[in-house]
């Protein structure tokens, strides 16, 4: 008699920190916590680290739509319908990674004023609900790197550790007081979206071992 394997599901016997889930769940966790605090007028909420960088709205959006395609990646290959619901899930990222990281070099969406109020005392001012050109350019990354990851390319794992490398590199900045592209007239990456990429590329690390 033939034996038939055992099809294991998606996460079984997996501990909760290497399953995708748990980190899709943080990813927008951060989006919802950058949403609230532009809803309440809360700057500590959108920057966590005093005199530091906003989140954008859009991009508290964008982590949202990635932390629900992150969950579904899993279970994409198990079913037709999730793999539709993530792909157009993984549109808007995409596409808006790919047009403020243009405009940042051909219009002024992403050009920041400084108000000095006094020697001492420097403030940003606007546009502070502006993306950062290099969250642009990660959010395609993490785009990119979801998409391939259902194919099971060899470049997911490279775009998995590139996100996470590239979000701990921002993360560190901001723990050493110099935030990368601080200072300058281009937005730098706040500390909620560098520890969103963090996660993201976390999360597609383990997303693509989901089988192993």
């Amino acid at each position: 008699m033939m034996k038939i394997a055992h099809i294991r599901k998606p996460g079984q016997n997996k501990p909760l920190m290497f399953h995708p889930g748990c980190w899709a769940v943080m990813i927008v966790g951060i989006g919802v916590l950058g949403l609230s605090g532009w809803a309440l007028s809360s700057r500590s909420l959108v920057t966590i680290i005093p005199d530091s960088v906003t989140i954008a709205p859009i991009s508290a959006l964008l982590f949202i739509l990635l932390g629900i395609s992150l969950y579904l990646a899993e279970y994409g290959v198990h079913d037709l319908r999730f793999m539709i619901v993530q792909d157009v899930l993984l549109i808007p990222p995409a596409l808006i990674g790919i047009m403020v990281f243009l405009m940042s070099f051909f219009g002024k969406s992403s050009i920041i004023h400084w108000y000095i109020h006094s020697p001492d005392q420097i403030y940003l001012i606007a546009p502070e609900s502006s993306m950062s050109p290099a969250s642009a350019l990660l959010f395609l990354l993490s785009a990119l790197g979801l998409y391939i990851n259902r194919y099971q390319f060899r470049y997911a794992p490279v775009l998995a550790i590139i996100l996470s490398s590239a979000g701990a590199f921002l993360i560190i900045g901001y723990l050493l007081g110099n935030p990368f592209l601080y200072g300058m007239n281009i937005k730098p990456t706040s500390f909620l979206s560098a520890l969103g990429f963090l996660f993201c590329g976390i999360g597609q690390w383990m997303c693509t071992h989901h089988g192993e």
